[in-house]
């Protein structure tokens, strides 16, 4: 089945060209001027990817953004927009964007960042669906359900975590006080490709390091080995729920 990309930008020339651009490229787009109109597509179609531009009439894509993250299942983001400030950039990734590519953009690195935001997207999705790992990761405290994909700290409340952290944090879990290296951080885990996604993975690591420390201890969970690559800090509990 093509996988299925959801295009948002009030601009109809620009929607136009990377309309057939990807569909070039054999996905399936669909196109939507306005969150509302997002919002009435998620409701009828999967959508796996979401490729929306921040200047949009009514709601803003940076509020969009923000609430894709509670999406589910949650589609990867991408944020394409003229506004290049290095904040800009900070401030759509902090919110839970997968990348985010500056406009006018060149047509090999948008195909290939939506390539690697769906490869990480996939990736979680096979961690969730992979029989032979727990279902529940407990760790100082906390707790990661891999099915459903939330993780809950040590007072049992939850915290979202976007498709990217879910992925990283998926990872050290896996290998618990181990160096986990970048580069398996940028493979896809089935076809082994490398994504270009390098500053993506410090931007992921630092905020999943800034959620985890809200509470006391949780900024010291993931540490950074220079040169090499990061690790969980403390020992791992796998559970498998009936």
């Amino acid at each position: 089945m093509r996988q299925r990309i959801l295009l948002l930008d009030a601009d109809q020339a620009a929607r136009s060209q990377m309309y057939d651009l990807l569909c070039r490229h054999e996905y399936e787009v669909v196109t939507a001027s306005s969150a509302r109109q997002m919002d009435r597509i998620l409701t009828t179609v999967p959508i796996d990817a979401v490729v929306l531009d921040i200047m949009l009439p009514g709601e803003g894509g940076f509020s969009v953004c923000n609430r894709l993250r509670s999406h589910q299942p949650q589609p990867g983001v991408i944020v394409v927009s003229a506004m290049a400030d290095e904040s800009d950039v900070v401030v759509g990734l902090e919110i839970g964007a997968d990348d985010y590519v500056a406009k006018p953009y060149r047509s090999r690195e948008l195909l290939a960042r939506i390539r690697s935001v769906l490869r990480r997207r996939q990736a979680g999705m096979r961690l969730k669906r992979d029989d032979d790992r727990a279902n529940v990761y407990r760790f100082d405290g906390w707790r990661l359900n891999i099915i459903t994909r939330q993780l809950f700290d040590p007072y049992d409340r939850s915290v979202e975590l976007s498709s990217g952290e879910f992925t990283l944090l998926s990872a050290l879990l896996a290998s618990p006080q181990q160096i986990v290296p970048r580069a398996r951080l940028l493979q896809d885990p089935k076809t082994g490709d490398r994504s270009d996604g390098e500053r993506q993975i410090n931007v992921i690591v630092s905020r999943l390091r800034a959620k985890l420390a809200r509470v006391e201890g949780g900024e010291g969970l993931v540490r950074t080995v220079r040169g090499q690559g990061y690790l969980l800090t403390v020992p791992v509990e796998s559970l498998t729920l009936d």
